[in-house]
């Protein structure tokens, strides 16, 4: 039982923290979305940024500047179907951000499996506390019609979450699963600190160091300097939007600036979300990636 948990320490001891932090100085704090909003690019961002070694590893030369060109382009499109669209964009966010997360951290389980967790990530927070997950989606999104939305996925996640709860084999063999604890984390920090503070903790602390693991193994040798200074680059960025664009959504945030820092992480992540599961997709479905150059 504890060695299955043992892989998710990190998700475990960082969700204890962020119960602390919350304590400490009130979710209600102003600085405290903003300390979300931050941790969750620090940790998104290099995993979405290691893509272009994944890309590297297949293409080269004019084949490689295609690829890079349509990833671009497929972040733009995401970014203008925000704009023109934002319910069906959010709609769309929320389900496709949903297979990733049970795709990504569950790789060698069923589909029924990978959607079960992903919708449990999602929809959990919809569930448990829809007062608070209503502005959070308004202000992403910028509209007010989010109600019926933030209905759907609670009340997807209680079938979503009774299968992740089912005895399942894992690819060790062993048929104990660690997901039930895992949930019952999440659930408690949905109640306690928030459901951005959840989610934040999910991410941070788990999906996105068991991606960027899970592939710098199968890329030996690609540097992380460039993936640094990538992700500090749009970093930058954000933090420009946020201070010369701040949002003037209405909002129970606490200011502004919370506001805008919500929107403008979770629009980047949304724009990142698209080409990098496209990427994926591929690079799952031709399984020679890098065969020729980077892995072993």
């Amino acid at each position: 039982m504890f060695g299955a948990l043992k892989p998710f320490a990190f998700f475990l001891g960082g969700s204890a923290s962020v119960l602390v932090l919350a304590t400490v100085i009130g979710t209600a704090h102003p600085t405290f979305v903003a300390l979300l909003c931050l941790v969750i690019l620090l940790a998104g961002l290099p995993h979405g940024a290691f893509d272009y070694h994944i890309m590297s590893a297949r293409y080269e030369g004019s084949a490689l500047a295609f690829a890079l060109v349509v990833y671009v382009g497929l972040a733009g499109i995401t970014v203008l179907l925000w704009w023109l669209m934002p319910l069906w964009f959010l709609s769309s966010f929320l389900a496709y951000s949903a297979y990733h997360f049970g795709d990504s951290d569950w790789p060698d389980q069923g589909t029924k499996r990978k959607w079960s967790w992903g919708l449990s990530i999602v929809g959990l927070p919809c569930l448990l506390a829809p007062q608070s997950v209503e502005p959070l989606f308004a202000v992403i999104a910028g509209i007010a019609e989010v109600a019926l939305l933030t209905k759907i996925m609670g009340l997807l996640s209680i079938p979503a979450t009774a299968l992740c709860c089912l005895p399942d084999r894992l690819s060790d063999g062993s048929r104990w699963s660690p997901k039930p604890i895992l949930l019952m984390s999440y659930v408690g920090m949905c109640w306690v600190a928030g459901p951005l503070a959840a989610f934040g903790c999910y991410f941070a602390c788990l999906h996105s160091p068991f991606h960027l693991t899970r592939w710098r193994r199968r890329i030996q040798g690609a540097s992380m300097r460039g993936i640094h200074a990538l992700s500090a680059l749009v970093l930058v960025s954000l933090v420009g939007l946020v201070w010369w664009f701040p949002v003037t959504w209405p909002t129970d945030l606490g200011s502004s600036l919370d506001g805008s820092a919500l929107r403008y992480t979770f629009l980047a992540l949304a724009a990142l979300t698209v080409p990098h599961m496209t990427l994926l997709f591929l690079a799952k479905r031709y399984s020679d990636l890098g065969s020729n150059r980077n892995t072993p």
